[in-house]
């Protein structure tokens, strides 16, 4: 009787809870300059999309800008959109993928036409509503942004190079690419893969790559904000949606992952008070693990 009455219960919180948190993905592969760099940056930004679709399980809110289609205009216009269609509880991804150039006073992102400046593009990003935010700029002197971007609160921010100064071409996207598919980059074996997952596998091959080779490392990619931990930027298998109540039952089941992801990282802050709190959040995500497998049971 007291199993049914938790699981009564926990299906009365989804019904009474609020509309369900929307993740939205904008990718941007930007000025290519030669043939080789626009087939790669066209390519990381085609792996990241195809990840971003598995994840939501559709394209719906996956918005991908490459090429000549890769302008500031578009770009403007592609967070303005998102500016009106994400609410403060919905989660945002932006992955920019190229050249970027610092003069030691301004970044800029290299774009089809005319560039876009860091300034202009952390306006543009914080009239977004959406208070859980990933932005992982892999652009050469990415690192120029990095404490800017990432003052924002409930704000993840990862880029390419620790500084301006770091100007060469990155390598961090294409093993981006490959993180978010990765099994190995699950560390915990949840089926669901962290911001804070994907950068460290990204950057322990981008470190590896260099090594390889016998040269010195030319970007050292960075990490600032603890939502990293709890951002949850890829599944390895699509979440089933067959109906409303198994979509509404996925996504308490993502909030139930974000909100352990950002217990642990409070563990010591917490003392005798962590553990009865992780136990709880962790029967309450067995426990819906548990009605997702009986609706979707064949």
């Amino acid at each position: 009787m007291k199993r049914c009455a938790i699981l009564a219960a926990t299906a009365l919180a989804l019904q009474a809870g609020p509309a369900r948190a929307e993740l939205f993905y904008l990718i941007v592969g930007g000025l290519g300059g030669n043939p080789g760099y626009v087939e790669r940056f066209a390519g990381d930004a085609a792996d990241m999309a195809v990840a971003a679709e598995r994840t939501l399980g559709s394209a719906e809110r996956v918005r991908v800008l490459v090429g000549d289609n890769a302008t500031r205009d578009a770009l403007r216009e592609a967070l303005a959109e998102l500016a009106t269609a994400a609410s403060a509880a919905d989660r945002l991804a932006v992955f920019l993928i190229g050249h970027g150039s610092y003069d030691g006073t301004a970044y800029k992102f290299n774009l089809e036409g005319e560039d876009i400046d860091g300034a202009e593009l952390s306006e543009l990003l914080a009239a977004v509503p959406a208070q859980s935010q990933l932005l992982v700029n892999m652009t050469s002197a990415s690192g120029s942004v990095l404490e800017e971007w990432a003052a924002a609160e409930g704000r993840a921010v990862i880029t390419a190079t620790r500084s301006g100064a770091e100007r060469n071409a990155t390598r961090f996207a294409e093993h981006w690419a490959t993180a978010l598919s990765a099994e190995d980059a699950d560390m915990n074996k949840n089926g669901s893969i962290s911001a804070r997952e994907a950068f460290d596998y990204t950057a322990r091959l981008v470190a590896d790559s260099f090594e390889t080779e016998g040269t010195l490392a030319t970007e050292h990619p960075q990490l600032r904000g603890e939502a990293a931990g709890a951002f949850e930027v890829s599944r390895l298998t699509a979440r089933v949606a067959l109906t409303p109540e198994v979509d509404a039952l996925n996504a308490r089941l993502a909030g139930l992952e974000e909100q352990v992801a950002a217990l642990r990282t409070r563990r010591e802050e917490l003392g005798d008070d962590y553990l009865p709190q992780l136990q709880a959040l962790l029967v309450e995500l067995a426990l819906v693990q548990e009605q997702i497998d009986e609706a979707t049971a064949e």
